[in-house]
């Protein structure tokens, strides 16, 4: 996992949703390359990046150094302490899984914000598991892979039924990401 899904993770353990990651164009006097993190897309939370190379060797840290700095007091004060239960799931889910080549400038949100718009029936969750760039990859190319799973509260979903609300979620990714899956 890499340190934006760590990030990620501990604001959901807050119960904070609605997180956001804007990439910041300039380095500060800590970060070489940074992201703020903000919730709602306003307030500030903190920021994450990748600690100047100055600062690392001044530390006799010899590898790059990737850190987050966030505001306790805001991530506090507006965690959502109540905890919410619901029952076990009396149907199997399904799971796709998905490797894709997409620009490298495509970010996970944007692969969420599109499998979102396209509504895919029955969809449970969608995780990120691999990111590759290397030998057959093309340049400028990235390849992330996913896990889809479908899972319907009122009965066993068909493969039929799978595969077709899969094909509606990667029909997405093609057409909104110029995605190629890899086979």
């Amino acid at each position: 996992m890499d340190l934006k899904g760590i990030v990620e993770d501990l604001l959901e353990h807050f119960g904070l949703r609605g997180i956001a990651f804007g990439k910041r164009v300039e380095s500060t006097t800590l970060f070489l390359e940074s992201a703020g993190i903000t919730l709602g897309g306003k307030l500030p939370l903190g920021e994450l990046g990748q600690l100047l190379p100055a600062l690392a060797k001044k530390y006799d840290l010899r590898d790059a150094v990737f850190l987050a700095e966030l505001r306790l007091d805001e991530l506090f004060a507006r965690r959502n302490a109540t905890k919410s239960f619901k029952p076990l799931p009396q149907f199997p889910a399904s799971r796709r899984d998905v490797a894709m080549l997409v620009p490298e400038a495509t970010t996970h949100d944007a692969v969420l914000s599109a499998v979102k718009q396209a509504k895919p029936a029955n969809l449970e969750s969608l995780e990120l598991f691999d990111v590759f760039r290397g030998k057959n990859v093309p340049a400028g190319q990235k390849s992330l892979a996913y896990a889809f799973t479908y899972r319907a509260a009122d009965k066993t979903l068909t493969d039929a039924d799978v595969n077709a609300a899969h094909t509606k979620a990667v029909d997405a990714l093609k057409l909104k990401l110029s995605a190629t899956v890899r086979e």
